[in-house]
Order: structure tokens, then C-alpha cells, then sequence
């Protein structure tokens, strides 16, 4: 199949800069003068040369959300709207360490309270955040009543 040099290396590019899955790709693609089938053989390539893998995109998606405090619920949503594999999520939380991230969730409720002084026994708005944020019903209680 022949694919243009310029576009193939201005999507190796987009796959360098900043880890991408295929369904990010496809929608870059997607905005591109390319054939279905160029759009195919592109991601074959990428993929080939590395530029483009899927367990690595998703091991360094769920480090990067849990910095951001994110909870496995909206972790494995936002993956699961990227069309990724849901083997590749559940292996990668199944891998976080269950210890620190107990206690990153005891953080983010020590840090809503500090900047909700007014409202730090308000348990309703607290357990509201804590769902927005993707943490589990039972993680949340079990955290606020230990």
C-alpha cells in the first residue's frame, strides 16, 4: 500500500510527542487526506516501528490519572471510551499498588476537607466528590469511617 511519506511521518511525529492509542491516531487520521485503507496500513506501521502501542499507552494513562487522583472507576472509563482492549485495563489495575492508592484517596479527602473548611462535615458533599473523582462506594466508606 502506498502511503505518503510526509503524512507517515507527521503521524510518527504525533506518536513521539506524547503517547498515543489507536483510537486517538484514527481520530487524527480521520481529519486527514487518506484513503481507509492508507489509514490501515498507517497504523500497521506505527505500530511496527513502536510509535504506537497500547499497553504501554494505558500503563502510562493510569499513572498519570492516579497522580491526578483520579479513582479506578474513572480510570477504566475514560480508557473504555478509547475503545481500548478491557483485558489491557484491568491488567493495569490490577497492577497498582492497593496500599498507595488507599492512601492517595486519604489524601484527597484530607485535602477536600483542608479546602472545605466550612463544609468538612458535610459527608453527602464529600461522598458526591469522591464519586465525581471515579473512587468505588465501598472504597469511599471504608476510608471515611476508618
Amino acid at each position: 500500500m502506498d502511503v505518503p511519506a510526509e503524512l507517515l511521518s507527521q503521524l510518527e511525529r504525533f506518536c513521539a510527542f506524547q503517547e498515543r492509542c489507536e483510537f486517538d491516531v484514527r481520530k487524527k487520521l480521520a481529519t486527514m487526506p487518506c484513503s481507509v485503507a492508507q489509514r490501515d496500513e498507517i497504523i500497521r506501521r506505527l505500530r511496527e516501528h513502536d510509535f504506537l502501542n497500547e499497553e504501554r499507552y494505558v500503563d502510562i494513562f493510569v499513572q498519570s490519572k492516579l497522580n491526578d487522583q483520579w479513582g479506578k472507576l474513572k480510570i477504566r472509563q475514560h480508557l473504555y471510551v478509547k475503545k481500548i482492549e478491557p483485558q489491557l485495563i484491568d491488567n493495569a489495575l490490577d497492577a497498582v499498588d492497593e496500599e498507595e492508592y488507599a492512601q492517595m484517596l486519604s489524601d484527597t479527602v484530607e485535602k477536600w476537607k483542608r479546602q472545605h473548611a466550612a463544609d468538612s462535615n458535610d459527608k453527602p458533599k464529600l461522598v458526591r466528590f469522591l464519586l465525581s473523582r471515579g473512587f468505588g462506594m465501598s472504597e469511599i466508606q471504608n476510608c471515611i469511617n476508618s
